[in-house]
């Protein structure tokens, strides 16, 4: 990755701290997303940052530091709004809804997560719509046990109609959870 700066170094770093993430390897994961927060805070834009601050927050609720997750995703949110990029600011009210949720704050949370699902059914990014429903979903089950499942189930199709079997695994098992 050396020096490049062409905007494609901060996905790379992001996405392997979200997989080092699903691995469980959460040193690994802050180590490199904090690697590439680093990187681009000094050199880039509202648009680079924002994937990477959104693995963060992400990184920070695997690791129950509720607090920072919240504050960290708030700042994705900020960087993704400035970005203009729909994709970044769907996922970004994404893992903010999910690190509310945590916290307890349901009335924001159930905002965010709207939110995510309004920009990313508008733009039809499939897989990062199918990770929203699948958020969603899960957080609706407490309270409304069929609309949740009417999410997951949505969550499930799109995963099946890519390919994402990782994501298809985990739409399945949320669908099976009592």
């Amino acid at each position: 990755m050396g020096d490049r700066r062409d905007g494609r170094d901060h996905v790379r770093l992001g996405g392997l701290g979200l997989a080092y993430l699903k691995l469980g390897r959460l040193d690994d994961a802050r180590r490199t997303v904090d690697r590439a927060i680093q990187h681009w805070s000094a050199t880039s834009t509202a648009f680079s940052l924002a994937y990477a601050t959104t693995a963060a927050a992400l990184i920070r609720l695997a690791e129950g530091d509720l607090d920072a997750a919240v504050e960290t995703a708030r700042r994705a949110v900020a960087f993704a709004e400035q970005s203009r990029f729909r994709l970044e600011q769907g996922a970004a009210h994404r893992v903010l809804g999910q690190t509310l949720a945590a916290t307890g704050n349901r009335g924001e949370a159930d905002a965010a997560l709207r939110r995510s699902l309004e920009i990313l059914e508008d733009i039809r990014s499939l897989p990062e719509l199918g990770q929203t429903l699948l958020a969603y979903g899960r957080f609706k089950a407490d309270e409304d046990p069929s609309g949740g499942r009417r999410l997951l189930e949505r969550a499930r199709a799109i995963f099946a109609e890519i390919g994402a079997t990782g994501w298809l695994a985990e739409a399945v098992a949320a669908l099976e959870a009592p």
